[in-house]
C-alpha cells in the first residue's frame, strides 16, 4: 500500500499536465538576419485571400491560404546579427494550409499539429528566425521566417 499511494499521486498530478510543443532541430538553411524569442497570444487561424500581385493571380497562384496568427505580448530575447534583419514585431503569422485546404508542406507537420491543439487567446512561447536563403543550384536568394520553437 505504501508504494501504490505515491504512484497514484504522481499519476493524478501528471494526468492533468498535457502540453503542446514544437522545436525545430534542423540547422537553419541560410544566413541568420535576426532571431526573435517572444511570449505570444494565439489569435486563431485566418483565411487570407490572394492579393492579386502577379499575372497568375488568383487562379494559378499559390498565394493566400489559412494562417496561424499571433499577437506578441512581450519579447524575452532578440538578436539582429544581420544588417537586414527584421526589427521587433507586434504580430507574427505563418501559413498552415493552402487556399484549397491542403497542408502547406513548408510548415512542418509537427508544427501544424501543435497549432491544431492551441486555443484562441492562449499565451505561448514563440520563437522564429529571419534567414536569408541561397539556392546553390540556381543562385536564387530569398528571405524566410522559420518558426524554431512553439511551446506552452
Amino acid at each position: 500500500m505504501k508504494t501504490i499511494l505515491p504512484l497514484l499521486a504522481i499519476t493524478a498530478l501528471l494526468s492533468g499536465c498535457a502540453s503542446v510543443s514544437y522545436q525545430n532541430v534542423a540547422p537553419l538553411p541560410g544566413e541568420t538576419l535576426s532571431t526573435h524569442q517572444t511570449l505570444a497570444r494565439f489569435e486563431g487561424l485566418q483565411d487570407v485571400p490572394c492579393r492579386h500581385l502577379t499575372s497568375e493571380c488568383p487562379d494559378r497562384c499559390d498565394h493566400g491560404g489559412k494562417y496561424a496568427r499571433f499577437a506578441i505580448v512581450e519579447y524575452t530575447g532578440y538578436d539582429k546579427p544581420g544588417k537586414y534583419g527584421d526589427p521587433k514585431q507586434t504580430a507574427f503569422a505563418f501559413r498552415v494550409a493552402h487556399k484549397d485546404g491542403s497542408p502547406d508542406t513548408a510548415t512542418p507537420e509537427a508544427l501544424r499539429r501543435v497549432i491544431a491543439e492551441l486555443s484562441e487567446g492562449q499565451v505561448v512561447g514563440l520563437e522564429w528566425a529571419h534567414v536569408y536563403v541561397t539556392d546553390p543550384a540556381t543562385g536564387s536568394k530569398w528571405p524566410e521566417r522559420i518558426v524554431t520553437k512553439l511551446a506552452e
